[in-house]
């Protein structure tokens, strides 16, 4: 009996032993076709990535954040490098290099490559209708409507400016509610500019207070948040459909009834010879889209409308929210560059009167505190990723076609062979030598390049202006009492956002 108890040991373990010389097998196997069809497909350089997991176990050791590692990569393996994002999907191809990047977004971007989708934004809301992920020809058609949509809704005109100057006035009024107490202005600025984009799509504006305007805004907070490129939900966007993801999916329902909601409105009172928004407008190209006699799914339909909404109203609200908040958190820690900024409103504009776009030229100090933070803490930190419409040769490398292709904003900005000491806060950078004139520099590309660069760049930039020459006209911005100054680390999500703090707004 004992016999036949050490004979059956001795079986499994002989077994036990096969499976794990199978095991090892099998990895080395993996590891070898790897290198080898990396090699045959000439793809660039990169860190080593594991079988199947390519670089995330590297990215979950480091305690760097995702851009800072691309920018590390970039500068050990080349500005066109190969890296492993997604279990058992073909590696990305991460530009960090700008003339690498000029040369594929400027000279060859609209042959070469097309917009390709986040997974986890893909797998909860599609692409159908929408301006930032849709590609081809509707990408095209979709774009062209947008800009078009733009220019004649006033976005870069006076028009919209006083918009923005009255909202401007508005967040005033609310921070001055809070009479010098600490608040965190997360919300408030999220508030005030969402409601510019609201104006443009909607037609009016939605007071702070509002229940559902907060839970629209918070809701779009979470699923940015939540949805970012380096998050789980991008590595296995299968979880996005489970109970994990419960809450985006709940926030995204709401967001989706509330514009739908909104564009039912619209069709009950739409008049075609009076456009009062994007909505309107967009009524408009669906009605001229069904005279031309085309299908029910196509490029404009109303079941698309809010896809179209959900972009402008992302785009719209948290990008330049938090490049105000980026810029109040670098006065807090450089108190000297919020006294400059008092001083130019001063000399230039005064106290009795808003700032008006018509000052831009004349305050120069401003303007180049506004690229500084967009250099230094861009909120984009990656330009929104393409794919490469055909096998590509760059800088003796492939890209081959349908690959993934990533342009690291933030290592080309942040680039110590570009930039010197690009990890301080350096606004004179920007500026002539007598700080008189404002320097634009060739490789500060916060709005990424090419066709397909932020559609919204102009209102960004006027917005960004208004907003933070009321505030600082109005405002001098202070730490809480025994408050530590903000962190100005950031935090990874769908864009690139400052850590929670709160301040004091003490009123001039």
């Amino acid at each position: 009996m004992a016999g036949q108890n050490s004979a059956a040991i001795s079986s499994l373990l002989t077994g036990a032993l096969d499976l794990k010389s199978v095991g090892v097998f099998l990895l080395i196997f993996l590891v070898v076709l790897r290198f080898f069809r990396d090699r045959q497909k000439n793809l660039p350089p990169g860190p080593w990535r594991w079988p199947l997991l390519g670089n995330i176990p590297a990215l979950a050791r480091s305690t760097k954040l995702i851009h800072e590692l691309f920018a590390e990569w970039g500068w050990q393996y080349g500005g066109v490098m190969s890296v492993g994002l997604s279990p058992g999907r073909s590696p990305i191809t991460v530009i960090s290099d700008i003339d690498a990047a000029k040369e594929l977004l400027l000279n060859k971007g609209e042959r070469l490559l097309d917009r390709a989708p986040v997974p986890s934004l893909s797998t909860v809301t599609g692409t159908k209708g929408s301006f930032l992920w849709a590609d081809g020809e509707t990408g095209k058609e979709q774009r062209h409507f947008g800009l078009g949509a733009f220019r004649k809704l006033g976005v870069g005109k006076k028009s919209l400016e006083h918009k923005i100057t009255e909202e401007a006035r508005y967040l005033v009024e609310r921070i001055e509610n809070e009479k010098n107490r600490s608040f965190d202005p997360n919300l408030i600025i999220h508030n005030a500019v969402s409601n510019i984009i609201c104006t443009v799509c909607f037609g009016y504006r939605f007071d702070y207070d509002d229940p559902n305007f907060k839970k629209l805004v918070r809701s779009l907070q979470y699923i940015l948040h939540t949805t970012g490129v380096g998050s789980l939900a991008n590595i296995f966007p299968v979880l996005l459909l489970t109970p994990l993801y419960s809450k985006v999916q709940g926030c995204l329902r709401y967001i989706r009834e509330r514009i739908n909601g909104i564009v039912q409105e619209h069709r009950d009172s739409y008049d075609p010879n009076d456009y009062r928004d994007f909505i309107d407008m967009y009524i408009g190209e669906i009605d001229e889209t069904e005279r031309k006699g085309a299908a029910g799914d196509a490029t404009f339909a109303y079941q698309h409308i809010w896809r179209a909404i959900f972009d402008m109203f992302a785009a719209g609200t948290d990008t330049t929210s938090n490049t105000i908040l980026w810029v109040i958190a670098a006065v807090l820690n450089h108190p000297e560059v919020q006294e400059k900024i008092q001083r130019e409103i001063s000399e230039v504009v005064g106290g009795d009167r808003q700032p008006s776009c018509e000052d831009r030229p004349s305050m120069p100090y401003t303007n180049a505190v506004l690229n500084e933070i967009q250099r230094l803490r861009p909120v984009a930190a990656s330009a929104l990723p393409y794919k490469a419409t055909r096998e590509i040769k760059l800088r003796g490398y492939t890209i081959p076609k349908g690959g993934p292709v990533f342009f690291a904003l933030w290592a080309m900005m942040n680039d110590p062979r570009v930039w010197d000491r690009p990890e301080e806060f350096n606004p004179d950078r920007f500026l002539s030598k007598d700080g008189t004139k404002l320097i634009q520099h060739e490789r500060f590309i916060p709005f990424s390049i090419g066709r397909r660069s932020c559609l919204g760049e102009g209102l960004a930039r006027m917005e960004m202006f208004l907003f933070v020459t009321n505030l600082f006209q109005r405002f001098t911005f202070k730490l809480p009492l025994g408050a530590p100054k903000p962190s100005m680390r950031g935090v990874p999500s769908f864009t690139y956002v400052p850590e929670p703090f709160d301040v004091c707004a003490v009123k001039r």
